[in-house]
């Protein structure tokens, strides 16, 4: 199972990637500066829904399948299920609202309708992976959404259909997405949520909120920053600008794209080396992701650097003059890479307030710096906000990592002096 997820992710990695270049050819650099602001704020408002439900069930729904905890079970599904479609609905009326109050921005109102399906997609590809539907959690999403975004984004380019709008591609996005949910949802009984959302209250619910907090600023803060710094372009700057500067952002994350893979894939096997008390093993699987993911992106380097400008030109004419751009955020995700599984170990090793206090603190920082930086350095000045956040919580999570854990996840523990705690 483990190797049929990463074998999903890597296929779906790149297909994200194709979905979006897609998208930017059937549209104008105008039309794409705008799509990119209003799906970078969806990913944001969508990831802010989730309030952490993805992890507490991944971590709640496992641990309780005997049938004489049948009633935990089924009330921390409830739990998750409904704070989702709570704050998805409050964050959709939200930005609608947004949309509204300038006829500038009525294209958002589209926008709007990403919330609630990125939210839920998330959370039910979670709820899924707990019951070993490992195709059915992954596929619909990873796979058949953007392969439909892709088929329809074809048809625009072959000339079957008109340019598309940014309205139009918002609706794409959300229709198709919603529809392979809707699909995805028949899968398990788990996912069939009509009777579900009433489930059951226990005393638990204080835990799982305290434990949810932790997972919600932690994945909120390392989500939402460098899609803010789309978002803050887009509200300074024109449409024009923010088209190159989120193909840039795209095309950078590529290279943490072996190490969100292995991430998905060595949660399970952390959490019982760890529990455990398997150091050794430990060790041995941070050091692996390590060292495929930092070489990965060592070789995304030297690749972005002979030819990025071409690899932005797959996006269409205009876009190649945010290389610098590229090759400033790929710095900063080469070395998130070559941290390993630094946040997943502090999760998994009960240092998950640790790891969304110093989350909060690296990207607060990072978002208070971009509106400014982006004033007096345009494109470039986010660039390096971006990628100077992401190495300031990957080089303190690894600190902690050596400190409280006693485990070293990085490339770098290949050369320094193994720790005690790690034999």
């Amino acid at each position: 199972m483990t190797s049929l997820a990463l074998l999903v992710k890597l296929a779906g990695a790149p297909l994200n990637y194709l979905m979006l270049v897609a998208l930017a050819r059937a549209m104008d650099l105008e039309g794409y500066g705008v799509f990119a602001f209003g799906f970078s704020a969806a990913l944001t408002l969508g990831q802010i829904a989730l309030m952490g439900q993805q992890q507490l069930v991944m971590r709640v729904l496992p641990a309780n399948t005997e049938p004489e905890n049948a009633p935990v079970w089924k009330a921390a599904l409830a739990y998750g299920l409904r704070h989702v479609a709570g704050a998805g609905a409050v964050l959709t009326l939200a930005f609608a609202l947004y949309s509204l109050a300038d006829a500038e921005n009525r294209p958002m109102l589209a926008a709007a309708l990403l919330v609630l399906p990125i939210a839920f997609a998330e959370f039910q590809s979670s709820v899924l992976r707990t019951q070993n539907r490992i195709l059915g959690a992954l596929v619909p999403r990873d796979i058949l959404w953007r392969l439909s975004v892709i088929a329809a984004a074809g048809l625009v380019m072959l000339g079957i259909l008109p340019q598309l709008e940014p309205a139009w591609a918002f609706l794409l996005c959300a229709g198709t997405l919603a529809f392979w949910l809707l699909v995805q949802s028949r899968f398990d009984p788990a996912t069939r949520y009509r009777t579900a959302i009433a489930g059951p209250r226990t005393p638990h619910t204080a835990e799982w909120r305290d434990m949810s907090k932790s997972f919600w600023l932690a994945s909120v803060v390392i989500v939402s920053g460098p899609n803010l710094a789309v978002v803050a372009i887009g509200l300074v700057m024109s449409p024009e600008k923010t088209a190159p500067f989120f193909a840039a952002l795209k095309t950078a994350q590529l290279m943490t794209l072996l190490l969100l893979a292995a991430n998905l894939a060595v949660t399970p096997m952390i959490s019982r080396a760890y529990a455990e008390g398997a150091r050794g093993t430990l060790r041995k699987i941070c050091q692996s992701v390590s060292a495929a993911a930092g070489g990965f992106a060592a070789l995304g380097m030297v690749a972005f650097w002979a030819f990025g400008g071409f690899a932005l030109s797959l996006f269409g004419a205009g876009y190649a003059t945010a290389k610098p751009e590229l090759l400033i955020l790929s710095f900063g995700f080469a070395v998130s890479a070559a941290g390993g599984p630094n946040g997943i170990l502090m999760q998994m090793a009960g240092q998950e307030k640790a790891f969304a206090r110093l989350s909060l603190i690296w990207n607060a920082a990072g978002l208070a710096a971009l509106v400014p930086a982006v004033w007096a350095f345009g494109t470039l000045g986010a660039a390096s906000v971006v990628a100077l956040s992401t190495i300031a919580w990957n080089v303190h999570a690894w600190y902690l990592c050596r400190s409280r854990i006693g485990i070293d996840p990085s490339l770098l523990g290949f050369i320094l002096p193994r720790l005690p705690q790690e034999d």
